[in-house]
């Protein structure tokens, strides 16, 4: 009786032990997953930090600041953002324009690290966020819902690296970004005016957005 309680005793030692370093290897899998960067990360940081990237930063903000203070008649307008210059505008000026802004911009998101973050459209319709922090890149996957007026973004997949996790994880994310419907952002003008975002689509390789401008108050 001693010999086999004794031998089941080693099975089950053994058992415990082979379940032990299954749990480990696969822990240790896991944690490697997501120190792999995406390939989109790697493709847009790379132009987002290269020699030209602080000219062409200058450019896009230029641009994009002659778009929204453009005189215009009651016409909703469209403009076509490329992410790659959006990325190299986060990395190169987003910093100091945040302080700068300071007074402008909420709280919650000057804090936000985005001269870590690069955005990517690698499917029509998606756009792919990314984020750099503790030596790994965390990203999401939003698409567009609603109707113009009344959008909001759903997040549609997310991850760690190479290491995708359950939608249910973003929480508060995907709730804070599908309430973007309940109150689309508006951007008050010097002289008066007020641009409306209407409608947003991810769409031939570029973030197009949809605006009107209203006319100043009486």
């Amino acid at each position: 009786m001693a010999g086999r309680v004794s031998l089941s005793s080693r099975r089950r030692g053994l058992l415990l032990m082979v379940a032990g370093v299954v749990v480990l290897v696969g822990g240790l899998g896991a944690i490697a997953l997501t120190q792999v960067k995406p390939a989109a990360w790697s493709h847009a940081r790379a132009l987002a930090i290269s020699p030209q990237a602080d000219a062409r930063a200058a450019g896009f903000e230029k641009a994009l600041a002659a778009a929204i203070h453009q005189v215009r008649g009651p016409e909703p307008w469209a403009v076509a953002i490329d992410p790659d210059d959006l990325n190299g505008w986060l990395a190169q000026r987003w910093r100091p324009w945040a302080e700068f802004a300071r007074d402008a911009i909420p709280d919650g998101l000057r804090s936000q690290p985005l001269e870590h973050a690069a955005l990517a459209i690698e499917d029509e319709g998606s756009l792919m966020v990314m984020l750099a922090r503790q030596g790994r890149v965390d990203w999401c996957r939003l698409e567009v819902v609603g109707e113009p007026g009344a959008i909001g973004l759903k997040v549609t997949s997310l991850g760690a690296g190479a290491l995708p996790l359950p939608v249910a994880v973003a929480g508060g994310l995907a709730g804070d970004l599908a309430g973007l419907g309940g109150g689309l952002p508006a951007m008050s003008l010097t002289d008066g005016r007020t641009v409306r975002l209407l409608d947003l689509a991810f769409q031939d390789g570029a973030i197009v957005v949809q605006c009107r401008t209203d006319p100043a108050s009486p």
